[in-house]
């Protein structure tokens, strides 16, 4: 079988991780996976996992847009060209071009939903493919309560991380070269992964870090991420006077060497499809603390693989952390559950298996 992922870029960031590790896990279970995106700085990540990759000039906002139409005929003659069985979209601008080339080529197309989207012009227009993947039961009933998609066509199918990738353990010396590295004190670290975005809540993270440090003064926290938040997070921490507290470091890839330094893990987002990093962290067996929102509440169902804690409640936040951080067992305990939970449930392994019968049912295979 011969598969055509399609994303609008392949920057860093929750939906470009999906179609790596997507991509490269189909291919180790003898599939033929190609990507097609505008490029990014996980172009060379692609490479070096052997996944070809083909250019098309699909970044933009308009989803009928000219340069969308552009794309549809060019992803029309890769699917010709390299005689591909199945389109699979990921974003909303790639459902529409995909939807396109769909029509030009007779070749069936899926989509994933990694969040929530407007109304808009789906009301108009189907673009869903003919299956769709809800990450979350959130997302599942956001296809079908707001956007009205026959539940039918809807497959949940949970995101999955490598579990693999985050065993490794490192001793309290290469924990120690790591902070160095990252520009940290030998002290405790609370982190955050993700985009710098409103949406993302790292404000609030910020925030409790005031009443953090009141309480456990030599306490850090360490935020990993770019995004158009990065400025007004920099001017908080000033107001709060805790910028020798906060250190803000770019994306990485190298996400297993950063949980590594973090006693406890905040996923402070207002609304969240499911959560990768939240998911990764879990499977570094990170004790952590995550908004009670969306998909997030799929993963942490109880407090023995988390804390959960009101959107935007800082005092919560501020109180969770202080708590996890003052009881090393309860860290643990908490840490090896969430681990545990991830490996049962939020495999990649799984999730490669669920979306290869998927492809299989719609290809009639």
């Amino acid at each position: 079988m011969k598969i055509l992922q399609v994303t609008t870029h392949m920057n860093i960031g929750g939906i470009a991780n999906y179609i790596l590790n997507i991509s490269e896990s189909l291919r180790e279970k003898g599939m033929e996976v190609m990507v097609a995106s505008s490029g990014g700085n996980l172009g060379n990540e692609l490479l070096s996992r052997k996944i070809p990759h083909r250019y098309v000039d699909i970044r933009t906002k308009f989803e009928f847009g000219p340069k969308v139409i552009g794309a549809a005929f060019r992803l029309a003659r890769i699917v010709k060209t390299e005689k591909v069985d199945i389109i699979h979209a990921h974003t909303r601008v790639s459902q529409v071009a995909v939807f396109l080339a769909s029509k030009l080529t007779g070749v069936p197309y899926v989509t994933t939903c990694h969040g929530y989207f407007k109304l808009r012009s789906r009301k108009l227009f189907d673009t869903w493919g003919r299956r769709v993947i809800a990450i979350s039961d959130a997302v599942k009933d956001h296809l079908k309560n707001d956007l009205g998609v026959d539940e039918e066509r809807i497959r949940l199918i949970y995101s999955g991380v490598d579990i693999a990738k985050f065993a490794r353990r490192y001793s309290e010396a290469g924990k120690g070269a790591i902070k160095i590295e990252l520009g940290l004190k030998d002290a405790p670290v609370v982190g955050t992964i993700g985009r710098l975005s409103q949406v993302k809540g790292q404000r609030y993270l910020v925030q409790a870090m005031a009443d953090i440090v009141d309480k456990i003064s030599e306490a850090q926290c360490l935020i990993v991420g770019d995004g158009g938040e990065r400025l007004a997070l920099e001017n908080l921490t000033r107001a709060l006077n805790i910028r020798d507290s906060v250190c803000i470091i770019p994306s990485s890839l190298d996400t297993p060497r950063i949980f590594a330094v973090m006693d406890v893990f905040v996923f402070p987002s207002v609304k969240e499809g499911l959560g990768i990093a939240l998911l990764e962290a879990m499977a570094a067996g990170k004790a952590c603390v995550a908004s009670d929102i969306g998909g997030i509440s799929d993963i942490i169902k109880d407090s023995s693989c988390g804390i959960l804690v009101g959107v935007g409640d800082i005092k919560a936040i501020a109180e969770a952390v202080v708590k996890l951080l003052g009881d090393g067992a309860l860290r643990q305990k908490i840490g090896e559950n969430a681990r545990n939970l991830v490996s049962e449930k939020f495999s990649l392994d799984v999730m490669t298996d669920s979306v290869i019968q998927l492809y299989k049912e719609v290809i009639g295979a």
